[in-house]
């Protein structure tokens, strides 16, 4: 498979589908939904595609070590969700000044990536520092508009 198709699959629809679920997000919590019974939904939905996938692909596998990963994973990925959903429910935020900053999440999986998983040697660290203050930059610019 071409790099583009990989970039395309692993990129650019999960970052339109994230986006798009943003939004639906924001939507549930105009709609008065708490946060925990949005985790309980959410989590529902991610379970039952989880089934799913596992029955189309037949990969009984449980490695231990991933699936330790898998819950940590979920442990973080649910609190994030869960204080998102607070922060539009409880204060009605609007999703256009959050998002952006949500999107700086990229640079905490860079540097976790160079400093713990040994990708450091793989990044070049001009255009990591400008990348950086370009994504800081736009998500100030964005936000505060």
């Amino acid at each position: 498979m071409s790099n583009a198709m990989v970039i395309v699959i692993g990129g650019a629809l999960p970052a339109f589908l994230w986006g798009v679920t943003a939004v639906f997000q924001k939507q549930s919590a105009a709609g008065a939904l708490p946060p925990a019974q949005y985790l309980i939904v959410f989590g529902a939905v991610i379970a039952l595609a989880g089934v799913i996938a596992a029955l189309v692909t037949r990969n009984a596998a449980w490695p231990a070590a991933g699936t330790a990963y898998a819950v940590l994973a979920g442990l973080t990925f649910s609190l994030g969700t869960g204080l998102i959903s607070f922060a539009l429910w409880r204060y009605g935020v609007p999703i256009s000044k959050l998002a952006p900053i949500l999107s700086c999440n990229v640079l905490v999986t860079v540097a976790i990536g160079a400093l713990f998983l040994g990708e450091a040697a793989s990044l070049n660290l001009a255009r990591l520092g400008i990348g950086t203050v370009l994504v800081v930059g736009g998500a100030i610019l964005v936000a505060t508009a």
